[in-house]
């Protein structure tokens, strides 16, 4: 019987109405570049490759027809809840109709660093529409506690969706963005101290943990500042395009 390598993405598939496969490498040993594109051209438009800690050799991403879309750097930071218990934090799972448009356009602004935005196979308004998706998900509490927000005179200056996971004893950043026309006024640093009140109020939560593209250096230069400094995860991103399907 035939086992399939690629996992089909029901969800990305649906939203981005093209048919799109996952496949994760482990050992790059393991990794048949033949057998992949065979079955890759024959089943998917897109699909997604991860390669975990190591970059894979080009002789393997040539045979594979692959291309190197993005690095995603996830890194930690220990939270010391004794200086951050009386801070303050607006954690929302509701918005008014003004601040879900405040929301979706920080959301739109900030998906244009993702890899989505840049393959042509989705496009800019898919990706943007992806991420709105993203703020939609954060209110339903489907994969995140909430969104925290700050504001000024009413217009929404900064998002921050985040996620509390138990098991691991660690709040994760979702996602963080702000208003391109308030940036270098200390609103991302402000979402962090909300986000680590919020998480002084679970008494299992110990560490902090976001993930970002090397592609947005703004982020990493601004989350290495405010103490994220031990690197958990290292992730190379890459996408296979069926060219017969890209031109049917």
């Amino acid at each position: 019987m035939f086992m399939p390598l690629i996992e089909k993405l029901i969800w990305d598939s649906n939203f981005f109405e093209i048919n799109i496969g996952r496949y994760i490498i482990d050992d790059e040993c393991n990794f048949n570049p033949i057998k992949f594109q065979e079955e890759a051209k024959h089943n998917y438009d897109l699909v997604y490759v991860f390669s975990y800690q190591n970059m894979l050799s080009l002789s393997k991403v040539f045979d594979a027809k692959l291309d190197l879309v993005d690095i995603i750097l996830t890194m930690s930071m220990p939270l010391i809840k004794n200086n951050y218990s009386d801070n303050v934090f607006d954690l929302r799972t509701d918005l008014t109709k003004d601040e879900i448009i405040g929301c979706y356009e920080i959301a739109e602004q900030t998906s244009v660093v993702s890899r989505f935005f840049n393959e042509p196979l989705i496009g800019q308004e898919k990706a943007k529409a992806l991420y709105r998706k993203w703020i939609d998900n954060s209110l339903n509490n489907s994969f995140s506690d909430g969104i925290l927000l700050t504001k000024s005179n009413e217009i929404i200056t900064g998002i921050h969706v985040i996620k509390t996971d138990h098991n691991e004893k660690t709040g994760f950043c979702s996602l963080i963005g702000v208003n391109k026309n308030y940036k270098g006024k200390g609103i991302g640093k402000n979402l962090w101290e909300q986000a680590y009140g919020y998480w002084t109020l679970h008494d299992d939560i110990n560490r902090c943990k976001v993930p970002f593209s090397l592609k947005n250096t703004e982020s990493f230069n601004f989350h290495l500042k405010i103490g994220f400094n031990k690197i958990e995860e290292i992730k190379y991103i890459y996408h296979y395009r069926n060219n017969k399907k890209i031109n049917r």
